[in-house]
């Protein structure tokens, strides 16, 4: 009986072997644009779950097959095995190395920031990703964020987890501190063309748009946010009286890894429409409400130089941006108040499916 199946038992070993890292592949990763607009979060959660599973399956039964077959074959079929093995094996090597999110994107190996002289800094027109806490500013180059998509860092004696999606152009910085342990998480891919995080306790996986864990033991807990902004060393001084000031700068083992994403801080997406999927558009939530402002509205809008609105029974007002790369910082009340509102700078698709319930700024 064995003779006679010997070559089912190896294709389908063999695609017991094979179909978790395609599928994962695929799921997990742009490789075709409209998968990513599926809800496949789920399926590829136990997919990951049980791939070793099915990889152990599927390696038992090549063996039964070939074990049953080499001896009594020609040097082609051999070759044929010989080859399925290696294409096997290469999938699975790439799927956890150069193709894989989490060494494209690698994490710092160590995060270390530099102090600066505020005095000095006026002349620096990087964009930064800003964290205020406790008198204490550190900035994060928002092209090296972006090249990351994570960091794990300490500000003002507070752990803080920066976080940054090039797909949809979302920056969020979430304190990493789940059930009273400070949690770390490597990234596993994106859905919804959106950075999915793991965190290595549980291996429950989170979305990087909204903190959510959507799978996994964890699943329903939300990080807490943590306040931050974006906009070059000046801005950030005419912002906030602090006493200490550091940028993060590149560790060794990134090297020059990064510079794919120079420049991504000033990236402007698609200028030629307002409501575009990557639109730029500026986003606030004021107590589950959610707004966004297209940013190319804004920009052509020239008649006024202040944007006032009401969000939820809440008055806000920004300076009006006069280029699709100028940063925007959001206040309560008026832009002299002093008091800022968390906003975010993100393409609209990223926007609309996160906050489905979203109404749109209309330019009066």
């Amino acid at each position: 009986m064995l003779q006679q199946y010997r070559w089912s038992f190896i294709l389908i070993g063999w695609l017991f072997v094979i179909v978790p890292a395609l599928a994962l592949g695929l799921t997990l990763m742009p490789i075709v644009p409209a998968m990513q607009e599926w809800d496949s979060i789920t399926f590829s959660y136990v997919v990951y779950q049980v791939q070793y599973l099915s990889i152990g399956i599927g390696i038992g039964l090549m063996l039964i097959g070939i074990i049953n077959t080499w001896p009594s074959t020609r040097w082609w079929w051999r070759t044929l095995i010989v080859l399925l093995v290696v294409l096997a094996g290469g999938l699975h090597y790439l799927s956890r190395t150069e193709a894989s999110a989490e060494e494209m994107f690698n994490e710092p190996s160590s995060v270390k920031r530099t102090q600066i002289d505020p005095s000095q800094a006026s002349s620096d027109t990087t964009v930064y990703m800003w964290v205020y806490l406790n008198g204490q500013a550190a900035g994060y180059p928002l092209d090296l964020v972006a090249h990351h998509h994570k960091i794990h860092d300490t500000v003002g004696g507070v752990p803080v987890l920066v976080t940054y999606c090039t797909m949809c152009h979302t920056g969020r910085v979430y304190s990493p501190m789940i059930d009273g342990k400070h949690e770390t998480f490597r990234l596993v891919g994106a859905n919804h063309f959106n950075a999915i995080f793991e965190d290595r306790t549980t291996g429950s996986w989170w979305y990087q748009a909204t903190g959510e864990c959507v799978v996994g033991p964890q699943k329903g807990k939300v990080f807490s946010d943590v306040p931050f902004t974006q906009g070059t060393v000046s801005e950030m001084l005419a912002l906030t009286n602090v006493s200490s000031v550091s940028t993060f700068v590149p560790d060794e083992a990134t090297g020059d890894r990064y510079d794919w994403s120079r420049g991504f801080a000033v990236r402007t997406g698609d200028t030629t429409q307002s409501y575009g999927k990557r639109s730029l558009v500026i986003g606030v939530e004021i107590n589950g409400a959610a707004r966004a402002y297209p940013v190319r509205d804004l920009v052509m809008r020239s008649n006024v130089s202040v944007i006032r609105d009401t969000v939820n029974a809440t008055v806000i007002a920004f300076q009006r941006p006069t280029s699709f790369g100028s940063p925007v910082t959001v206040f309560r009340d008026s832009i002299t108040s002093g008091v800022v509102v968390q906003s975010y700078r993100e393409y609209w698709h990223s926007w609309k499916h996160f906050h489905p319930t979203t109404t749109t700024y209309q330019s009066q």
